[in-house]
């Protein structure tokens, strides 16, 4: 069989160059769409823990725990936890302050007395002195006339018993005459006499001031103070949280650390073996 030369050839080439272009295909799926350079395979990955905002802060003086603003991510990040064993609130006490609203002064009358002398002329009557306090002159004119009015009487022996009788009863009367004039007699008498009077006067008087104050708790008070007060005023002492001590365990030790707030979890995360307690 002869076979031309020409047609032989053109043959040849058509054969090669589909047998190129399949080999370009393949090539061209099978490739990465980049190359990979000795220097990017030989580069390590960089491990978490060494981004910046996983980084802890400076120790905490109290327990070397870490203190930033990474705290959140570093807890997400946590491998281990240090349990918290104790939380205890520190208070101390504190004077409790009102605030002053309103000052009153309180005054008081106060009576002062101051005696005195008053004096006066009085016109006493008494009874008149005597001299015969027996009475005996009236009795002796008594006895007198009434023997001289007995003797008048009858004659003989019943004259002298009539002269008797009226001697005896005009004794009596007499004296009883006497006495009678002696009890009303009176003199009378000025007598200059003092008595003692106090006169009393008022005077007004400073004893205090009523003060009107607000608690602390918003109720309003009030009482009474001997001298003005300022702005405020004591109203007795109280107790005042001023933090937390927390105690957390870690690598079998127990460490202190105050926090300002009593944490909301019961385990503290560790990063880079510190222990971060502000989350």
């Amino acid at each position: 069989m002869n076979i031309d030369n020409k047609l032989l050839g053109v043959g040849l080439g058509a054969l090669l160059v589909g047998g190129g272009a399949v080999a370009a295909y393949h090539a061209a799926t099978s490739q990465p769409s980049a190359p990979v350079t000795a220097a990017t395979a030989a580069q390590p990955q960089a491990p978490a823990s060494a981004s910046p905002a996983m980084q802890p802060a400076a120790a905490d003086s109290a327990s070397d725990a870490v203190h930033g603003q990474a705290a959140d991510t570093a807890a997400s990040a946590a491998t281990d936890y240090a349990p918290i064993t104790n939380v205890r609130q520190v208070s101390n006490k504190a004077t409790k302050y009102a605030t002053v609203l309103d000052v009153t002064p309180v005054n008081d009358k106060i009576a002062q007395t101051t005696p005195r002398q008053e004096c006066k002329d009085v016109v006493v009557t008494e009874k008149a002195p005597t001299k015969d306090p027996h009475n005996i002159t009236g009795s002796a004119i008594g006895a007198v006339v009434g023997g001289l009015v007995g003797h008048q009487v009858g004659g003989g022996k019943g004259r002298d018993l009539a002269t008797v009788a009226g001697a005896v009863g005009g004794g009596i009367a007499g004296n009883r005459i006497q006495n009678r004039r002696h009890e009303n007699a009176t003199v009378q008498r000025t007598d200059h006499q003092c008595t003692t009077v106090n006169d009393t006067s008022y005077t007004n008087k400073l004893i205090g001031y009523d003060v009107t104050y607000r608690n602390p708790d918003g109720s309003v008070g009030k009482q009474r103070m001997g001298k003005r007060p300022g702005s405020r005023i004591a109203v007795g002492t109280g107790t005042q949280t001023v933090g937390y001590d927390v105690t957390y365990r870690y690598e079998g030790k127990d460490k202190v650390v105050r926090l300002d707030q009593k944490p909301a979890t019961d385990r503290f995360p560790v990063v880079d073996g510190r222990v971060v307690t502000r989350l």
